[in-house]
């Protein structure tokens, strides 16, 4: 996850407030992947602000490791894609902590991402993890404690020709 807080997604968030009527003054705003890491960082930001996308998953470790806010429901997400452009604004409606290998298929199916199984989720997942723990110095293991958040979607940037 990266970001930052530039006057671009500042602009974007004073927008969001106001179509939205949203009294919240602190929002976060990252990618959902680390692109130096992942080659699907566009693309699953644009399953977001295409309300396709309406879950992620971190590693606990993530978090700790990064110094990156943990998230809690009721919070606001700037989603950003890898140029630090926004794409779209979510709210956190749900945090569960679990071990990768406990992750429900219908939590899988939620991210939006390839066929909606829980077998693509976990491939996709465990390779990106790996990487993670490898840049990190720690072994991957199936139990790893995973943050699983689940969000919906409340504003969008529209792209040309979209109506």
């Amino acid at each position: 996850m990266i970001g930052t807080k530039t006057a671009e997604v500042e602009a974007f968030w004073k927008e969001c407030r106001e179509v939205a009527d949203i009294d919240a003054t602190e929002y976060h705003a990252s990618t959902f992947s680390n692109p130096a890491m992942s080659q699907v960082t566009e693309v699953i930001g644009e399953l977001a602000r295409l309300g396709q996308k309406r879950g992620t998953a971190h590693l606990e470790i993530d978090f700790e490791l990064t110094g990156v806010a943990r998230r809690e429901v009721g919070d606001y997400w700037v989603i950003l894609n890898s140029a630090n452009d926004p794409l779209c604004l979510v709210r956190i409606t749900k945090v569960d902590v679990i071990p990768f290998e406990q992750v429900s298929a219908e939590f899988a199916a939620s991210e939006g991402e390839g066929d909606l199984s829980w077998d693509y989720w976990a491939t996709v997942h465990r390779r990106y993890f790996m990487k993670l723990c490898e840049k990190f110095g720690r072994e991957w293991r199936e139990d790893l404690p995973t943050v699983c958040e689940s969000f919906e979607l409340i504003h969008a940037i529209e792209k040309e020709g979209e109506a």
